[in-house]
């Protein structure tokens, strides 16, 4: 670590001449770098040789040592000074305070003093010089994140609706050019699919990365923000009506297929004024994106054509939707009736709104289905579809959907019982061969299956009638049983084969459990 610089400026050559005999600076980590005789000098010199800590006596010629501070402090505010002033100066020294001196030293000047003063000086730069090193590594890190924030942003203005002037704030802060109040802003929302064959998490990932970087090439010349949501979709909001937006994202799909083996679709939300409207349009392009399923792949489909103008808009409840898709995962055919009832309940204006509402329902079966891999079993198959899709009112609609929901939601619930048994029947196999071992309980077992203790428990219970440690102690007398009644072996040997080493806990839980102690039990009942 380099030495801190040290100047002296004083009027007198004796007091500037025991200042650097006082002490060895070298000891203490200074080299005194320069000394000056007035403060005109001395500023020409910290001009030169920045100093860390200037020594500088209050009464000079021309400039007084509290002036050349301020003057010093103005122009390098990091710079340490220290004032070296007498007993009836002292008063007027202290005074200099607010202009930020560092510390005093009265005359005679003591080596005990003097030393305090630049150990403390010393510190208080090392400690200042971290905290700056610091502060730049954090403005460094902060620089570093800032995509992550603008990105962070814009995906909270896409779902919850924000105050304008926030938003506003936030846009010009993070260079979106969006808060320019034009207004008529568009939402786009573009997924990009994989052949199945291909489809894996990081691909996916990965084509979305490559595909992003297309499309904010295709918009570099329009006022446009271009990020990821959360379900790894690319989010266009755009503010420019110099061009037609659905066009432009006609022709963006067209060249994302012919750039990528993928399939492309694009949902477009309607117009709005305001930016706190944008998370609407995103509900829209988001609602128009899912109408996929009946559209069909690569394509754009602009929310004003699934939804009849000047109609009451239909949005989706999100809530109740998110309970049918647990209740049908849950294979709870009830509840997942009396959601789908709620759902349904409220009023719609015409039959293109039954129809998307429909859509909704079936794509929450389709995602449970996948889910419980219930699909495996084509549950859903195309004549079901088409029957709820021609619906053409409500009471109809309701019956196809309720049959529909019913059946998967029954079906899905056959299959996590099955499946509760088999692993029932592989615990109950697991028990047998590892009944010597002691340490055997409910969560080890658990552990070797894969599952919490308490879904085990439950299990057993419900398939058994008894719970795990019930069972375990059961299927560990039995065993005793046999072996009393087939071997000359002794009681503790038993209780050992069983997985009860304690020999007295093994006699108290067979006599409890069977009526007798061990001797009674084998005296009466030899084979």
């Amino acid at each position: 670590m380099e030495n801190l610089k040290v100047l002296i400026v004083d009027d007198e050559y004796l007091i500037r001449n025991l200042l650097k005999k006082r002490i060895n600076w070298e000891e203490y980590g200074m080299t005194i770098v320069g000394e000056a005789s007035n403060a005109h000098q001395a500023l020409d010199m910290v001009d030169e040789l920045v100093p860390d800590i200037i020594f500088t006596d209050i009464c000079m010629p021309f400039i007084d040592g509290i002036e050349f501070s301020r003057m010093v402090i103005e122009k390098y505010p990091e710079i340490k000074i220290v004032i070296v002033t007498g007993y009836d100066e002292f008063e007027f020294a202290r005074k200099s305070v607010k202009l930020g001196i560092a510390d005093f030293i009265l005359k005679p000047i003591r080596v005990s003093e003097l030393i305090n003063v630049i150990n403390r000086l010393k510190k208080k730069i090392y400690e200042e010089r971290d905290r700056n090193k610091e502060f730049e590594k954090l403005k460094q890190e902060f620089k570093q994140s800032l995509p992550f924030l603008r990105e962070k942003f814009l995906n909270r203005l896409i779902l919850q609706p924000l105050p304008e002037q926030e938003i506003s704030d936030k846009c010009t802060y993070y260079n979106i050019p969006l808060a320019d109040g034009k207004g008529n802003y568009q939402v786009a929302v573009i997924e990009i699919m994989l052949p199945k064959e291909e489809q894996t998490e990081e691909q996916s990932i990965l084509l979305t990365m490559e595909c992003r970087k297309k499309v904010e090439t295709f918009f570099h010349d329009t006022e446009n923000a271009i990020f990821t949501d959360g379900k790894n979709r690319i989010v266009i909001i755009t503010n420019d009506d110099s061009k037609n937006f659905p066009d432009s994202c006609e022709l963006l799909k067209t060249n994302l297929i012919n750039s990528y083996k993928c399939f492309v679709c694009i949902g477009i939300g309607s117009k709005h004024k305001k930016l706190s409207d944008i998370y609407l349009g995103y509900k829209e392009a988001c609602h128009a994106l899912n109408y996929k399923v009946i559209v069909g792949k690569n394509q754009v489909v602009c929310y004003e054509d699934v939804i009849e103008l000047g109609k009451q808009r239909y949005y989706p409840n999100e809530d109740l939707l998110e309970k049918l898709h647990f209740y049908i995962c849950a294979g709870s055919a009830e509840h997942a009736g009396d959601v789908l009832n709620k759902i349904l309940s409220r009023p719609f204006s015409n039959i293109s709104q039954l129809r998307l509402a429909a859509m909704d329902i079936i794509m929450q079966c389709q995602y449970a289905a996948i889910e419980q891999r219930a699909d495996e079993d084509n549950t859903i198959n195309k004549e079901t579809l088409a029957a709820i899709l021609l619906s053409d009112n409500l009471p109809d609609l309701k019956k196809n959907l309720e049959e529909f929901v019913i059946n998967l939601s029954n079906s899905i619930n056959h299959k996590n019982n099955v499946k509760a048994g088999n692993l029932v029947a592989q615990v109950k196999d697991y028990i047998e061969k590892n009944l010597s071992d002691p340490n055997l309980g409910l969560a080890s077992t658990a552990s070797a299956f894969y599952v919490s203790p308490g879904h085990l428990g439950r299990l057993m219970k419900k398939e058994t009638g008894q719970t795990f440690v019930e069972y375990l102690t059961n299927i560990r007398l039995k065993k005793a049983e046999m072996l009393l009644k087939t071997t000359e072996l002794k009681g503790y040997q038993i209780g050992e084969m069983v997985g009860i080493s304690d020999p007295h806990y093994f006699s108290i839980l067979f006599k409890k459990n069977l009526g007798k102690s061990i001797n009674e039990y084998r005296n009466g009942n030899k084979l």
